[in-house]
C-alpha cells in the first residue's frame, strides 16, 4: 500500500515498524471553542485511515491527544493561551477550576461530532493537562543535552542546536514575519526557537523545576506520543497548517532528546476553504457540524461531501456542492435498502485496489456506484467499511422514518413536487417551509422526493 509521506515529500510502500501492528497519533483539538467543519476533516481523514489499515489486517493502537492548556494565539510562542481566550470568552474565572470546566464543555462536544460523523473513537485520548510530568522530564532531558535554554518568560529549544531544523523533506518552514517573536522576547537566541515551558504569574499554571507555568504546545505531542506509542511510531497525522511549525518542532524536540525520529510516516490532510481563505477557528465566525444540521444537512451526508476529494486536495466549501453530496448520500441509502439480499460475490481485491494508492476515497466512492449498479449488497458493506457511511444502519433508520410520515406530510411533499415540475419555485418553497414546520425535511432525487424527520 503506498502511503504519501510528508517527511520525504512523496508516496512510498508502508511498512510497519512491527509485524500487522500500527502505532497512529493523531493530533487532536484544542478545546477552547467548538470544532468547525474544517477541523473536522482532519478527523475524518485519520479514520479512513484507520479503516484502511484495518481492513488490511493491521492492528492499530489509535491515539489522539486533547490539548487543554499551552496552545498560545499565535503558533509561534506569541499571545495568550488559547484556553484563557475561552475563559474570558465564556466568562470563567482564570482558574485551575474554571479550566476544567471549559476543557470538559468543548471536549464533550467535539467527541459528540465524532460520533455524528460515525469516526471510530481512539483507543487512548490523553489530556495535555495530566501529562505535565511527562513533559517535564523531556525538557530536563533537552537541558542535560544543552538544546534548552531559560529566559525570562519560559525555557526555549535552540535551533541552533538541531542542525536538521527545517531541513525534511516536506516540512517548509513558515514564514516568519521580520520583527516576531523577537520583539516579545529579546533573550531568544534565534528568532525561530521556540517554548518548551511558559512560566505564569499568579496561581494559574503547575510548579516545575524552573518555576510555575504550563508546557508549550509542542512538548506535549511529543510527550504523549512516545508514552503511548514508543519511538519511532508509525504514522503521526494532523493537517496542512501544523507542518512549518507545530510539526517541524515536535520532531526537532524529540529527536534531540533521544536521538531517533518521532515517526517514520508524517501524513496530512488540506484545508476546507471558504472562498480564498481556510476556515479557520480563531475568528470565531465559523460553521459548525450543528450549524450544518440546523440546514438540514445529516453528518454523514457532509462525511460523504469530504470523501468525494481526496484527503491531499483542497475543498472550497458551498452549500450547494454539500446539498449534491446529501443527495447522493441518501440515493446511496434508498439504493442499497431496495436489494433483496446479500450477495457473495468477491469484493475485496476491488476495494483495495482503489485504497493502495494512498486512500484514494473519490475511487472507492465510484466503485460503491458500481457495486449499486450490481446489486451486490455485500461489495457496498465491504466498501463501507473503509468509508464508514454506516449504509446499512442508515438505510433502515431511513426506512423506518419513511413508514412514519403522516400523510398530510406526504401530501404537501406531492404538490411541492408539481410545483416544482411546473417550475413554480415560488409555492414550492412555500411548501417546503410547511413540511419543514412539521418536523420533516424534503431532498430532490433522481427517484422523486425524499422525506425524513429533521435533524
Amino acid at each position: 500500500m503506498l502511503l504519501y509521506n510528508t517527511l520525504t515529500g512523496g508516496k512510498e510502500e508502508f511498512k510497519p515498524i512491527r509485524d500487522k501492528k500500527v502505532g497512529l497519533y493523531v493530533c487532536g483539538p484544542t478545546v477552547y471553542n467548538y470544532a468547525h467543519i474544517g477541523n473536522l476533516r482532519a478527523y475524518v481523514f485519520a479514520d479512513v485511515l484507520r479503516r484502511t489499515l484495518e481492513y488490511r489486517g493491521y492492528k492499530v493502537q489509535h491515539v489522539m491527544n486533547i490539548t487543554d492548556v499551552g496552545h498560545l494565539t499565535s503558533d509561534g510562542d506569541d499571545g495568550d493561551d488559547k484556553m484563557v481566550k475561552g475563559l474570558r470568552r465564556q466568562g470563567l474565572p482564570i482558574t485551575m477550576e474554571g479550566l476544567r470546566m471549559l476543557a470538559d464543555k468543548y471536549t464533550d462536544a467535539f467527541t459528540d461530532d465524532l460520533k455524528a460523523l460515525n469516526c471510530e473513537l481512539p483507543h487512548d485520548i490523553p489530556t495535555a493537562s495530566r501529562h505535565i510530568a511527562e513533559d517535564i522530564e523531556l525538557i530536563q532531558k533537552l537541558e542535560q543535552k544543552g538544546v534548552a535554554y531559560k529566559t525570562e518568560d519560559g525555557i526555549y529549544f535552540d535551533i541552533s542546536k538541531f542542525p536538521e531544523y527545517g531541513t525534511r523533506g516536506g516540512f517548509k518552514l513558515g514564514e516568519l514575519k521580520e520583527g516576531a517573536r523577537v520583539a516579545v522576547n529579546s533573550e531568544k537566541k534565534n528568532p525561530r526557537d521556540f517554548s518548551l515551558w511558559k512560566f505564569s504569574d499568579g496561581e494559574f499554571g503547575w510548579e516545575s523545576p524552573w518555576g510555575r507555568g504550563f508546557p508549550g504546545w509542542h512538548i506535549e505531542c511529543s510527550a504523549m506520543s512516545r508514552k503511548y506509542l514508543g519511538q519511532p511510531f508509525d504514522i503521526h497525522t494532523g493537517g496542512i497548517d501544523h507542518i512549518p511549525t507545530h510539526h517541524q518542532n515536535e520532531i526537532a524536540q524529540s529527536e534531540a532528546a533521544y536521538g531517533a525520529p518521532l515517526a517514520n510516516w508524517w501524513m496530512h490532510n488540506e484545508f476546507v476553504n471558504m472562498g480564498e481563505v481556510k476556515m479557520a477557528k480563531s475568528g470565531e465566525d465559523f460553521l459548525t457540524l450543528q450549524t450544518l444540521k440546523e440546514r438540514g444537512i445529516h453528518p454523514l451526508a457532509y462525511r460523504y461531501y469530504l470523501l468525494q476529494a481526496h484527503y491531499r486536495s483542497p475543498i472550497t466549501f458551498s452549500w450547494d456542492a454539500l446539498a449534491a453530496a446529501q443527495a447522493a448520500y441518501f440515493k446511496l441509502l434508498s439504493s442499497y435498502a431496495t436489494l433483496a439480499s446479500p450477495s457473495v460475490t468477491p469484493v475485496k481485491a476491488r476495494v483495495e485496489e482503489t485504497l493502495h494508492d494512498d486512500l484514494n476515497t473519490p475511487t472507492l466512492l465510484a466503485t460503491i456506484w458500481e457495486f449499486v449498479k450490481e446489486k451486490n449488497r455485500a461489495g457496498i458493506l465491504d466498501a463501507d467499511c473503509v468509508l464508514g457511511l454506516d449504509i446499512e444502519g442508515q438505510s433502515k433508520k431511513l426506512a423506518e422514518e419513511m413508514n412514519t410520515v403522516p400523510d398530510h406530510i406526504k401530501k404537501l411533499a406531492a404538490a411541492r413536487e408539481d410545483a416544482r415540475k411546473q417550475k413554480d419555485f415560488k409555492k414550492s418553497d412555500a411548501l417546503r417551509t410547511e413540511i419543514q414546520k412539521g418536523a420533516f425535511d424534503v431532498m430532490d432525487t433522481d427517484s422523486g422526493p425524499l422525506l425524513r424527520k429533521r435533524l
